[in-house]
């Protein structure tokens, strides 16, 4: 993981350094906080675990009664949620310098990304009383430290406020936490006994490391923002768009 962080950073430096002899150009120090979530595409994600649980849970009634029993009553229930921080410090430079509108930028950043599946249930119940009812839950936690190459565009930079456009790539840690908890109930009406099963674990991420063929995270982005000169070489930035799901964040941003 050191190895390809190294080479990922040193690229970019070395292409903004030839710039920087080639050009009188611009250095721009950004920090800045967003918000994450996976919302726009969360009922997508309901209705896929919705289709898998209940394909899932036909095979378990199979299993224990042998046939579907048509006059059996199915239902189910799936709730999801997500959600998150990042908060990053980002070092860019306009080879254009003041007027410029192409900029790379190099920036360290710090996320806690949860996703949550709150309850997870589902029940059959058979004509003659048996049933069977299962439920659970999980969260993925993950905490990674990320390290990031962006390209961005300045759309009609002598105005003091305008637009911008850019995208890029990262490379993450696997730092997080994966908990989850499921419970099988069976009643079989036929011999009025009951059978339950409890399963927990929760799982270090960080193992993911050690495993082969190497595994390295990717974070891809693509993002639409504004920004706004409050004083001469002080700007205000709020941009919104892809950061491995949805992230809205603003900053201030210092040329030197």
């Amino acid at each position: 993981m050191k190895k390809v962080i190294l080479v990922f950073l040193t690229i970019p430096t070395i292409i903004v350094f030839s710039q920087f002899a080639l050009a009188k150009g611009e250095w721009q120090i950004s920090p800045h906080y967003g918000i994450w979530n996976l919302r726009p595409i969360e009922p997508m994600i309901e209705d896929f675990m919705a289709d898998t649980l209940e394909t899932a849970f036909q095979e378990l009634i199979k299993e224990f009664s042998e046939t579907i029993d048509p006059a059996g009553d199915y239902s189910q229930s799936v709730d999801f949620d997500s959600s998150g921080k990042n908060l990053a410090l980002e070092f860019r430079f306009y080879p254009g310098g003041e007027d410029g509108s192409f900029s790379i930028g190099i920036a360290v950043e710090k996320s806690e990304l949860r996703i949550a599946l709150d309850s997870l249930d589902a029940r059959y119940d058979l004509a003659d009383g048996s049933y069977i009812e299962g439920s659970g839950s999980g969260i993925l936690l993950w905490q990674p430290t990320s390290y990031h190459l962006s390209f961005r565009w300045d759309l009609i930079p002598s105005w003091r406020l305008h637009p911008y456009i850019g995208f890029g790539a990262g490379i993450a840690s696997f730092k997080g936490l994966l908990t989850y908890e499921a419970t099988l109930e069976t009643y079989d009406a036929s011999t009025a006994t009951t059978t339950i099963e409890i399963i927990s674990e929760e799982i270090n991420l960080e193992f993911l490391e050690y495993t082969e063929p190497k595994i390295t995270p990717l974070v891809i982005q693509l993002n639409l923002g504004l920004n706004f000169e409050i004083t001469n070489n002080l700007y205000l930035l709020l941009d919104a768009g892809i950061w491995n799901g949805f992230l809205v964040r603003g900053g201030v941003c210092l040329r030197v």
